[in-house]
C-alpha cells in the first residue's frame, strides 16, 4: 500500500513557485523557459533561444490634479485609458462643472501586483502557456514546475492519502486540486497523463 502525507496549503502556489521559477513554453521557439521574480521585477528567459522579457510588478495610478478655472474647485480625475496615460498633459473635464482644462498627468505607485491564478493553463504575468500542461475530459491539468508535477503524481497515485498531523482541521495542498482530479475513477488516467508530460 502506497501511503503519502499531504503538503501544507499553498505549498505549490504561483506566489511561492515564482521565486524558484514557473516552467513555461517559449512563445518564440516553443522550448522550455522559466518565469521568475525578484523584488519588483518579473523575468522571462528561454533556455533554448535566449529570448527574454521583463515586467515591472508595481501598479501605477495615473491622474490629473487641477483647480478648475471656472468654478475654482480642486479635483483629481483618474486616467483609465492606457493610451492616454503616456501623455504628460491631458485635457480633462472638471467633475463639478464640466469645464475642460489642461492638466499635468501624475503617475503614482498604487500597489504591488501579486500573482493571480493560472487561467486555461497560462501563467498570470506574461500570459504564457505552462510547460507541464495536458487535458483530461476537456479540462486542463497542469503543474507549475517539475517539483509540483512530482507532488501531483505522488499524491494521486497513492492508495492512502493523509493530512499532516498538525493540519488535521486545516486545509492542505490537495484542497487546491479540482474534484475531478481526486475522484477515484479518474486518478489512474490522470496519473498516466502526468507521467507522460513528466519527460518533456
Amino acid at each position: 500500500m502506497k501511503r503519502v502525507v499531504d503538503k501544507p496549503y499553498c505549498t505549490y502556489s504561483v506566489y511561492r513557485a515564482i521565486s524558484s521559477g514557473l516552467n513555461v513554453k517559449c512563445p518564440k521557439c516553443h522550448s522550455f523557459a522559466i518565469v521568475t521574480a525578484e523584488g519588483n521585477t518579473v523575468f522571462f528567459r528561454c533556455t533554448n533561444c535566449g529570448y527574454t522579457k521583463t515586467k515591472e510588478r508595481t501598479i501605477y495610478r495615473y491622474s490629473v490634479h487641477n483647480q478648475c478655472n471656472c468654478c475654482g474647485r480642486y479635483y483629481r480625475v483618474d486616467i483609465q485609458d492606457v493610451n492616454k496615460q503616456r501623455f504628460p498633459v491631458l485635457h480633462v473635464a472638471c467633475p463639478f462643472c464640466k469645464t475642460i482644462s489642461s492638466g499635468k498627468v501624475h503617475k503614482t505607485a498604487k500597489g504591488f501586483q501579486y500573482p493571480g491564478e493560472i487561467k486555461n493553463g497560462h501563467e498570470p504575468f506574461f500570459g504564457l502557456e505552462l510547460w507541464f500542461l495536458s487535458t483530461f475530459q476537456n479540462k486542463f491539468i497542469w503543474a507549475l514546475n517539475r517539483e509540483h508535477l512530482a507532488y501531483l503524481i505522488t499524491y494521486l497515485s497513492a492508495s492512502l492519502r493523509e493530512k499532516p498531523a498538525k493540519y488535521q482541521i486545516m486545509r492542505t495542498q490537495s484542497d487546491c486540486l479540482p474534484t475531478f482530479m481526486k475522484t477515484a475513477k479518474n486518478r489512474k488516467q490522470i496519473v498516466k497523463l502526468l507521467k507522460s508530460i513528466q519527460h518533456k
